[in-house]
């Protein structure tokens, strides 16, 4: 097994993306941590699948952009197992507004979940991450982090922050053996995506996927699984785009808008 008796904290792991990573981890042998912030049946949830491959896995309540709260979550992972192999990043919210109408809290919010929790995080863990004798830190960031991507407010901007951080702490923290890399997805069919889209503006953006598909949580999980193991080991500092084929596609995009023009009717 990949992760044979590392030790994995996954922020945002009650559901979607996070989840995914958790069990995926989990079946490869880690031992892992299911942070959540609400929704206690969920992470419960994700937790007895995780027992269910005979590792151990506990659930922490806590707020990651609440740094007293992530605070309290080092103490019991430190208290609970010892030492941390393993970061997942993967809390995250969305709020749509065209800049504009963007309300200030929202916007403190967002940055404060997508940006700062990543930050409190990773600074909260990083001394028992060092004593453990180094780890992988795996952010999850988002192409938004890359193209702007309209009427989301702070959200674009959280990700490219995200982004940042991970090269700025894989510069850092490289003599300290922690790696630290980014994962950008594109559009993922989770909760999050289904809250802040319709089920027709899904339909379309499926259409305009080169791979004709939306990404699946497990998509994501592979790929971090990939970096929270030895199979990466000299990979730090990097951001990994996994949107089946979404970014590189404005030609492919652009004939696809000619062709449509051309056979409408006059």
């Amino acid at each position: 097994m990949k992760l044979h008796e590392k030790v994995a904290l996954i922020t945002g792991a009650s559901r979607g993306i996070g989840r995914a990573i958790a069990l995926a981890f989990a079946k490869e042998g880690a031992n892992i941590i299911v942070n959540y912030s609400k929704n206690d049946s969920k992470a419960k949830e994700v937790v007895k699948l995780a027992n269910s491959f005979g590792v151990k896995a506990i659930m922490v309540k806590a707020d990651v952009s609440n740094p007293v709260q992530v605070e309290e979550m080092e103490r019991i992972v430190r208290e609970k197992f010892g030492k941390l192999d393993i970061i997942v990043n993967s809390a995250g919210i969305m709020m749509r507004h065209p800049l504009e109408e963007v309300p200030y809290d929202e916007w403190r919010r967002v940055i404060e979940v997508n940006l700062s929790g990543t930050f409190y995080v990773m600074r909260s863990f990083f001394k028992l991450m060092a004593e453990s004798g180094g780890g992988s830190i795996i952010n999850i960031a988002s192409v938004s982090g890359f193209l702007p991507t309209v009427r989301s407010g702070a959200y674009s901007p959280s990700k490219a922050g995200v982004i940042m951080l991970t090269k700025l702490a894989a510069v850092e923290w490289g003599k300290y053996k922690i790696r630290v890399n980014a994962i950008c997805p594109g559009p993922v069919e989770t909760d999050l995506l289904k809250e802040e889209f319709t089920e027709e503006e899904l339909r379309i953006r499926r259409n305009l996927i080169p791979l004709g598909r939306l990404g699946k949580a497990e998509d994501i999980a592979k790929l971090a699984l990939f970096l929270a193991s030895d199979d990466s080991s000299y990979i730090t500092g990097a951001a990994f785009v996994i949107d089946g084929g979404m970014t590189p596609s404005y030609y492919l995009l652009t004939e696809k808008f000619l062709r449509s023009v051309k056979t409408q009717p006059d």
